[in-house]
C-alpha cells in the first residue's frame, strides 16, 4: 500500500529537480550575456615568453590588458605559417574580438583569414598591409637604436661594430640599419658585421656566431634576435674574462640585468604601447592605417642607460646623445628607416 507520505515526498523530489533545471536555464542565460559583453583578446608570439625580449614584451603587454580593460585574454606560441593561420582562425571561430599577430611573419596569414571573420580586428606587429579588418602597429625601436649607434661610433677602438639577428625580416633589418647610420653619422670609417642564427631561440647559435664577431675585432654587440640574442651577451661577457672589452645594447626589453657588466643602453618598448590599441579596438575607433609608436608618442619606446655602466660612456658622448635624442623628439630629425609600407 502506498501512503500519503510516499506521494508527498515525490512531489517534493519532482520540485525540487524542476527548481534545480530551471534555475540551471536561468544562470546559463545569465552567463551567455555576461560572456557575450566580454571583450576577448588573443596573442599569437613567435617564441616563448621567457626569451626577456620580443616575446615577453608583448606577453606583459597582454597582461596589462587584461588587467587594465578588464579582459579576456589568451596566447599561444605559433611559429610556422600554417600554424599562425590556424591560430588565426581558431581564436577568431571563438568570437575573440582582437588578434595580436607578434611579429613581420603574421603579417601573411592575417591577411589569409581575416577576410573570413570580420567582427574580429587582426593586428600584426610590424608590417604595412591594412584592410578592412587587418592593420600592423609598428614599434620605432630605429629611434633609440640610432642613438645606440652614436655610442657605438664614438667609443669603439676598432672601429668595427656587430649586429646579430634572428632572421633577415624588415623589422629586424629596419633597427640594424639605424644602429649603423648613427655610428657612421659619428664616425664614417666604421664598418657594421651582421650575422643571423636563423632561429630565434637557439641561444648557442646566438653565442656562436657572436663570438665570431669578436674574433673577427668587434667590440660592440648590438643583438635583436629574441631568446637567441642572450648568446651575444654570454658571448661578450666570456670575451670579458679573456681580457677583451665588449660592449653591448638591449633592445625591446631593458637588457641590463641579463648583462650589467657588459650592456650600455637599451631601447624599450613599453606595454602600454599594446593597451592604446586594444583600447582604440574596445572602443570601436579601429581604422584601417598604421598605427605607429615611438620615442614622440605616449613614451611608447623609451631609451635607457644602464646605471652601473653608465659612467663607463664619456661625457662628451652623453652630451651628444641627449642632443640628437632632443632634436628627435622635437620632431627635428627624422632617424633612417625602413618603410613597411612597402612590404
Amino acid at each position: 500500500m502506498i501512503t500519503q507520505n510516499f506521494w508527498l515526498n515525490r512531489y517534493i523530489m519532482i520540485t525540487a529537480v524542476c527548481t534545480v533545471f530551471l534555475m540551471g536555464i536561468i544562470l546559463a542565460g545569465c552567463t551567455d550575456k555576461s560572456t557575450e559583453n566580454e571583450f576577448k583578446v588573443a596573442m599569437l608570439l613567435p617564441g616563448e615568453v621567457t626569451d626577456a625580449g620580443w616575446n615577453q614584451l608583448a606577453y606583459e603587454g597582454l597582461l596589462a590588458i587584461e588587467k587594465e580593460l578588464g579582459a579576456k585574454v589568451n596566447h599561444v606560441v605559433s611559429r610556422t605559417p600554417t600554424d599562425q593561420a590556424e591560430h588565426f582562425r581558431f581564436y577568431a571561430s571563438k568570437g575573440y574580438d582582437l588578434i595580436f599577430g607578434h611579429g613581420f611573419e603574421f603579417q601573411e596569414p592575417a591577411k589569409e583569414v581575416a577576410p573570413d571573420f570580420l567582427e574580429t580586428i587582426f593586428i600584426n606587429s610590424s608590417g604595412g598591409f591594412t584592410g578592412e579588418n587587418i592593420a600592423p602597429i609598428n614599434f620605432r625601436v630605429e629611434q633609440p637604436a640610432y642613438l645606440m649607434g652614436i655610442i657605438a661610433g664614438m667609443m669603439t677602438k676598432s672601429n668595427k661594430l656587430g649586429v646579430l639577428g634572428g632572421d633577415r625580416i624588415p623589422s629586424i633589418q629596419s633597427t640594424f640599419l639605424a644602429f649603423e647610420e648613427g655610428a657612421k653619422s659619428i664616425n664614417p670609417d666604421v664598418v657594421v658585421l651582421d650575422s643571423y642564427t636563423g632561429n630565434w631561440d637557439d641561444v648557442g647559435a646566438g653565442k656562436r656566431n657572436s663570438k665570431a664577431l669578436i674574433d673577427q675585432g668587434v667590440d660592440f654587440l648590438f643583438p635583436n634576435a629574441d631568446a637567441a640574442g642572450r648568446g651575444a651577451y654570454e658571448a661578450a661577457e666570456e670575451a670579458k674574462k679573456d681580457g677583451k672589452t665588449v660592449y653591448t645594447f638591449g633592445v625591446n626589453k631593458d637588457k641590463s640585468y641579463i648583462s650589467p657588466d657588459t650592456v650600455l643602453a637599451n631601447g624599450v618598448i613599453t606595454p602600454d604601447a599594446f593597451v592604446q590599441i586594444a583600447r582604440i579596438v574596445k572602443d570601436g575607433k579601429f581604422e584601417k592605417q598604421i598605427y605607429t609608436y615611438n620615442m614622440l608618442k605616449d613614451e611608447a619606446i623609451t631609451f635607457n642607460y644602464n646605471p652601473k655602466m653608465k659612467d663607463k660612456i664619456t661625457d662628451e658622448v652623453l652630451k651628444k646623445v641627449e642632443e640628437v635624442k632632443a632634436k628627435i623628439l622635437a620632431a627635428e630629425f627624422e632617424v633612417p628607416q625602413i618603410d613597411f609600407a612597402n612590404e
